[in-house]
């Protein structure tokens, strides 16, 4: 029994959800709310300042060494008592970072790339996650479907979960490199759990999505793979991570021996993630897929350190196509003395 465990939907979040979607799109707002309380806190030289700390987390596959940390008591090997937040969505998951309502936040890393671009708040990588490898990001479409290759692209209607996410930015830089003019593809925004129906009922004529949901589509409705997108230019590029907000009185600015506990408790977790034995059980448990498809789905590489220089490679996709104006430097976004760990 994991006494030091809750996960349940969060929808507390002091700024309305809808309201961060907006912000990451328009600069100028003000979204820091809450300050990080230091609950169980132990103070002095290499002690955590903060036992007891709450992390928001999605129920995807990314997260999987996360809860086998919890599991095998990494965590409280490290001092820590990890209290686990199923967040809603992403927006709802860099929501509760901003305000306080977690310390720690799980998000693909666009969001805070482009809100910490955008001056909203002073976001810290804490962690790295997960670096895709073939299989895992994909454009797919049905077996009959005259869609058979990139320079099929322009013209067709390619379902995605939001623009400027990696389901939009990672398919356009395959095209872009083979010279397929990805401006001429029309991008319709549906949840993943959509994409399969639309699919089937021809409102789409393809879909980039991630595991498990490529599994699944293929498993369910013959979906096939038309080009993977993380190859190319993206091949192994950083997905996703943990962010938590710097700042004076902020958690990441007065909690670093808690952050490098964290660290190190999710380091030895992720050393694991290619035993499937291993990270299969925790799919079936937190991502709620069955266990023929967790046999099936595609392990990416989990990181077992923090190094800007592969982050970086996001925010540089992301100035590429205009979604980042200017330049970010990804460096000044992690943590001191957490470079290499």
């Amino acid at each position: 029994m994991l006494r030091s465990v809750t996960t349940r939907r969060f929808s507390r979040a002091r700024l309305p959800i809808a309201a961060v979607a907006v912000a990451l799109l328009a600069s100028g707002c003000s979204l820091l709310g809450g300050e990080s309380g230091s609950d169980g806190a132990q103070q002095g030289p290499g002690g955590v300042e903060k036992a007891k700390i709450k992390v928001g987390v999605l129920p995807v596959v990314d997260v999987a060494p996360f809860y086998r940390a919890i599991e095998q008591g990494y965590f409280k090997e490290q001092g820590l008592e990890v209290e686990a937040q199923v967040m809603a969505s992403g927006p709802a998951s860099i929501t509760g970072v901003i305000n306080g309502d977690v310390d720690i936040a799980f998000a693909s890393y666009p969001a805070p790339l482009l809100a910490q671009s955008k001056k909203l708040a002073e976001f810290k990588i804490v962690a790295d996650a997960l670096s895709a490898k073939p299989g895992h990001l994909v454009v797919v479409t049905l077996k009959d479907s005259a869609f058979k290759k990139p320079s099929d692209a322009p013209g067709k209607r390619i379902a995605i979960t939001g623009r400027n996410s990696f389901t939009d930015l990672a398919p356009m830089s395959v095209l872009k490199n083979q010279g397929v003019d990805y401006n001429q593809v029309k991008w319709i925004e549906m949840p993943l759990p959509e994409m399969m129906g639309a699919l089937q009922k021809g409102d789409v004529d393809a879909a980039v999505m991630v595991e498990p949901w490529v599994t699944n589509a293929m498993k369910k409705i013959g979906a096939v793979p038309v080009f993977d997108g993380a190859s190319g230019p993206t091949a192994e590029i950083p997905m996703s991570g943990y962010v938590a907000i710097g700042g004076q009185g902020k958690f990441a600015s007065t909690s670093p021996n808690t952050i490098a506990a964290f660290q190190r408790a999710l380091a030895k977790a992720h050393a694991e993630a290619t035993d499937r034995s291993k990270m299969e059980p925790m799919f079936v448990k937190y991502a709620k897929i069955d266990q023929q498809t967790a046999q099936l789905v595609t392990i990416s590489t989990y990181s077992t350190s923090l190094e800007a220089n592969r982050i970086q490679r996001v925010a540089n996709l992301m100035e590429e196509f205009g979604v980042i104006k200017g330049h970010l430097d990804v460096k000044t976004m992690i943590p001191n003395g957490s470079a290499g760990k």
